[in-house]
């Protein structure tokens, strides 16, 4: 048997108790730890979960945004202002300007005011010609600015923003969750990718002489350069820039802040129309709101070619008989381009005695002209800087025509029309198939034919008329003359024909659809003397 000590037992047993007391209290601990853990891991998944809930849902307000605004630049193309009736023959099928083609309005302005600038430079500018060119400036600045005034209006903006921004949810940041537009910005639009092409294609050769634009070639093609300040006839033009090729797409708001229409204007006497646009949207789900920007570049993806479409260019051709009696003029007739024998000089006292009776046989020059540019090419001389004068304006009507389609057309022109009676003045005008005419071909034509119906032929050229080049001078022919003395001291004297022609251009700005008109001056002289050494 064992012996028991009664005075340790206690002491075991106390001690037993406290362990057992501090094991418990341990475990306590560790279950509260273990309980406090579990609540933050729940608490760290809650807010990991609410965070990702506001990413997504931030996410789906920005992809809204950029949807919204997306839609602005695709859409705002079909936002239009009327044009005035001098503009309608570059609006579109409904006889309106829109981002589309408010640079073709701007082309026919610029046109008109190189006009005046070549005049200028060519002593023939009027001040018929100067009010046309400042009237076409401020109807075409008028329109910009209407036109302006539309594709910044906020309303607008919004509208085209909410077709598809207000049609997205962010259903993360609650159910139902609409992306609302806000008019916080305090600029919407911007003009960028400055310096690069606008949609409004041109050639160099369609200026008058000494008048440039500034231009960027792209392949065959070159366009007038977008947001680049030029000048014509001493006023600001800008055109808008569309990349060619471009669909209209996002860019980063960093490049919109660069070129804000506010804080980086281009200068100039009006605003050009911006292709740039930004909107922002928001959603105020949460205790903070959820907010995103998006900025888009428009792009109407059509491009034009610069012309005066509703206009015309005349050629005039006629014929003068001056009759004189000892290198004294008597009498001025006309005569028309078939061979006619005028009596115009009747019993004309000479200073040699007796009296003189004269005639001529006159039109000669062009009895075996058929067609109209044998009739223009009748006396000998350069022609060539009167057809380049024509020309140059007729390109203001259709950038690619040439001097071989020029030779042609001129060529195709028959002399006598059907009615049988030559005719004086020739039309030089374009046809279109197109609504918005932008296809046009030269055709000619004459007051005794069926014209179009735009066409006012009393509208004249505005500019001052010049003789541009002189055709050779020809002895008796193709023209001649005869005389009949009677009385006097001799029966025969000296006569004899001096023919001529001066070509005389005047231009016209295009304002009122006259581009300009080339006249040929024919001039038959006809001398009479009854002294046979004068």
């Amino acid at each position: 048997m064992f012996e028991t000590h009664p005075t340790t037992a206690p002491k075991v047993t106390a001690k037993f108790r406290r362990a057992s007391a501090r094991l418990r209290n341990r475990r306590g601990a560790t279950l509260g730890l273990i309980i406090a853990c579990g609540f933050g891991l729940m608490f760290c998944i809650w807010g990991f979960f609410q965070l990702s809930m506001l990413m997504g849902g931030s996410r789906q307000v920005r992809n809204a945004v950029d949807a919204g605004a997306l839609n602005v630049s695709k859409r705002i193309v079909e936002v239009k202002v009327p044009v005035s009736q001098q503009y309608a023959d570059c609006g579109d099928s409904t006889g309106s300007a829109s981002m589309s083609n408010i640079n073709r309005i701007w082309g026919k302005s610029f046109l008109i005011n190189a006009n005046v600038d070549g005049m200028k430079l060519d002593g023939q500018t009027s001040p018929q010609a100067t009010a046309a060119a400042e009237t076409a400036y401020q109807m075409s600045k008028n329109i910009n600015d209407d036109l302006f005034s539309k594709v910044t209006c906020h309303k607008v903006l919004n509208s085209l923003f909410q077709q598809l921004a207000h049609q997205r949810e962010a259903r993360l940041l609650g159910a139902d969750t609409k992306i609302e537009k806000t008019d916080t910005d305090v600029c919407s639009v911007a003009m960028v990718d400055r310096g690069a092409e606008s949609n409004l294609a041109y050639n160099p050769n369609q200026l008058p002489t000494n008048v440039a634009a500034k231009g960027v070639t792209l392949g065959p093609k070159s366009f007038l350069r977008g947001y680049t300040p030029m000048k014509a006839n001493d006023k600001d033009f800008i055109f808008t820039s569309f990349h060619m090729g471009e669909m209209p797409h996002l860019i980063g708001d960093d490049y919109f802040e660069k070129n804000r229409a506010d804080t980086a204007p281009l200068g100039g006497s009006y605003t050009p129309v911006p292709n740039a646009f930004r909107r922002i949207g928001e959603v105020d789900a949460l205790p903070s709101k959820v907010t995103a920007t998006a900025c888009a570049v428009a792009n109407p993806q059509r491009s034009y070619e610069m012309a005066i479409p509703y206009s015309f260019v005349t050629i005039q051709v006629g014929n003068t008989a001056k009759w004189y009696v000892e290198r004294k003029k008597i009498k001025e007739t006309t005569y028309g381009f078939k061979p006619e024998t005028q009596y115009e000089v009747k019993d004309v006292k000479l200073s040699t005695g007796g009296t003189v009776n004269g005639w001529g046989e006159l039109g000669h020059e062009y009895s075996s002209a058929s067609s109209l540019l044998a009739v223009l090419n009748a006396l000998p001389g350069d022609h060539s800087v009167p057809f380049k004068k024509m020309l140059q304006r007729l390109q203001e009507i259709d950038p690619n025509f040439n001097m071989t389609r020029l030779i042609k057309l001129l060529e195709s022109q028959a002399f006598v029309p059907q009615e049988g009676q030559p005719v004086s003045k020739y039309y030089l005008y374009p046809v279109y198939s197109s609504p918005d005419k932008s296809d046009p071909t030269i055709k000619i034509g004459s007051s005794n034919y069926d014209l179009p119906p735009w066409l006012n032929p009393n509208n004249p050229p505005e500019g001052l008329e010049k003789v541009v080049a002189t055709e050779n001078k020809q002895i008796d022919k193709p023209n001649w003359c005869y005389q009949r003395i009677t009385g006097g001291n001799n029966s025969s004297g000296k006569h004899w024909t001096e023919v001529y022609g001066n070509i005389m251009w005047q231009p016209g700005t295009g304002f009122g659809q006259h581009l300009g008109e080339l006249r040929f001056a024919r001039v038959t002289e006809l001398y009479f003397s009854g002294d046979p050494d004068s």
